[in-house]
């Protein structure tokens, strides 16, 4: 019987440190550095970036303005202070601070409006490895006749599902955890996030997802799982499926590594602007990535359901 709401996040929580084959060798050693309660509170130090308290408007503000050169990268989207909104009142209603990790991903969210309408009804969205929740409270505010699923190892997903529940206190959630629960859960109208633990992300080969999005995770992961997430999403049954990836280049596995296809219409391609540039609030202030080791590529994609090798010469100067 498939597992809604409240439910589903406490048989999440409940499974938090089981082990889990989709861990690589480095999540295996960082799920372990860090706890979570069901307030969503994290205890520890978790690599899943930031999500603090709001506190002060004072703090807000001072927020605010060191963003502007970050914001400013995205400012030709047409959908970006809209975007950039939306990002603002989901993080307001989550009780926690609109800080860079957050910009960077409505900023995301506009790129993708730019070429993509994902506010008709439609295939589902797909987020694998989100943090918070943030990319997928962007979408169920961005496409709200979209189902949207999300993929993640099972603390994360539990993290994740939590902060969904305090920006949509009223949205109801489900955990698939095989084909008849999945089924189950695309088929009902008012189920609108439907959560996927890694280790059964197979599963979803059986959703027609119309746009996956990744930020920052796949990096982390080892090539046989992204390997198996491109597999997934060149053979679930939408007759398209538009792909956004943004990564390091060299991490735990690398970009070019990935298995992408000659095949595959890339909408953009390059050097992920808004990710090579971060703040903090001591001085200097404001820093710029290493552009060889630490650069973060990002890819907007439709990609081929019948894959063929792409070499990473080519994937480079593809920027259309």
């Amino acid at each position: 019987m498939i597992i809604t709401n409240d439910d589903a996040i406490q048989y999440l929580f409940e499974r938090k440190n089981d082990e889990e084959e989709s861990r690589s060798v480095y999540w295996e050693y960082h799920v372990r550095e860090f706890t979570i309660d069901l307030d969503g509170i994290i205890h520890g130090n978790s690599t899943l970036g930031s999500a603090p308290k709001a506190r002060s408007f004072l703090r807000r503000f001072v927020h605010r303005l060191m963003q502007a050169p970050v914001r400013k990268l995205g400012s030709h989207y047409k959908h970006a202070k809209e975007s950039d909104k939306k990002g603002r009142q989901i993080a307001a209603r989550q009780g926690r601070l609109y800080n860079g990790d957050f910009l960077r991903h409505s900023l995301t969210l506009a790129l993708i409006l730019e070429h993509i309408d994902i506010t008709e009804p439609g295939d589902a969205i797909l987020v694998i490895g989100d943090g918070f929740g943030t990319m997928s409270s962007l979408f169920l505010e961005a496409a709200p006749k979209r189902k949207v699923l999300l993929s993640n190892l099972t603390k994360p997903l539990c993290l994740d599902l939590l902060y969904i529940r305090k920006a949509f206190p009223d949205i109801s959630i489900a955990v698939a955890r095989n084909d008849e629960e999945l089924t189950q859960a695309l088929a009902d109208d008012n189920i609108q996030v439907i959560g996927v633990q890694a280790d059964n992300a197979a599963l979803l080969t059986r959703a027609p997802i119309g746009l996956a999005v990744n930020v920052v995770s796949m990096q982390e992961m080892d090539i046989s799982i992204v390997s198996r997430y491109f597999d997934i999403l060149r053979n679930n049954p939408a007759s398209k499926t538009a792909f956004y990836c943004c990564n390091r280049r060299y991490k735990i596995s690398n970009f070019e590594e990935y298995p992408w296809s000659g095949d595959d219409r890339i909408i953009e391609n390059g050097m992920c602007a808004w990710s090579q540039f971060y703040y903090d609030l001591t001085p200097p202030f404001w820093h710029h990535r290493d552009q060889d080791q630490k650069a973060v590529w990002h890819r907007l994609a439709f990609l081929s359901k019948t894959a063929s090798p792409i070499s990473s010469d080519r994937a480079e100067k593809s920027n259309t």
